[in-house]
């Protein structure tokens, strides 16, 4: 009978822990006799984030609401825009300046301060506050001192046949349609251009 070996190169390991494997320092975690793996495990990473619908949402009803806001502000502006085009047509500029003094007995002139208006298109207007009656209505064209109308001249001071800064009109009371306190009005078309409430006594 072969004798029991007694030589052990090294000591058994005490009770609960691991045999030595064959790479105990590079491989800690390796159970007894275990080779290391001959490749790494493969590692995957996380996977991708699915987006966000509630963002996505959120960004539409956004850029509507721009595009609403945007559409309705676009709208007023040339609401506003139009409603400062006279009927007739022509300039944007739906008003001239107009200032009165009284020139004489039964005479007043009428100065234009601001505006341009086609003489053409320009008609005056003397109304009667009392009856609201028109006592006059005729064509600026037709009131050139040539005609020498018995109500009113227009003089065309920078000859453009413009009605325009610099002109002026004289309102005559020999005519017998013109008297302090009446309304004078210059029209284009049916669109007021030019308002002088009240002559002065």
């Amino acid at each position: 009978m072969r004798p029991t070996d007694s030589y052990q190169p090294y000591p058994p390991p005490a009770y609960g822990y691991p045999q030595p494997g064959q790479y105990p320092a590079q491989y800690p975690g390796q159970y007894p006799g275990q080779y290391p793996p001959p490749y790494p495990y493969p590692y995957y990473g996380p996977p991708p984030q699915k987006q966000d619908s509630g963002k996505i949402i959120a960004i539409i009803v956004v850029v509507v609401v721009l595009l609403v806001v945007i559409t309705v502000v676009i709208g007023g502006v040339l609401v506003v825009f139009l409603q400062t085009v006279p009927t007739s047509g022509g300039d944007v500029e739906t008003t001239l300046g107009l200032r009165v003094q009284k020139a004489g007995s039964g005479t007043w002139l009428v100065d234009v301060t601001a505006g341009s208006k086609a003489v053409s298109s320009v008609r005056l207007q003397v109304v009667d506050p009392s009856t609201g009656l028109t006592t006059v209505s005729k064509m600026m064209s037709y009131l050139s001192p040539t005609y020498n109308d018995p109500d009113a001249i227009y003089n065309d001071n920078n000859q453009n046949n413009r009605l325009d800064a610099g002109d002026s009109i004289q309102l005559k009371s020999s005519g017998g349609h013109i008297a302090a306190g009446y309304k004078v009005q210059l029209l284009i078309g049916s669109s007021i251009v030019g308002t002088i409430r009240e002559l002065p006594a």
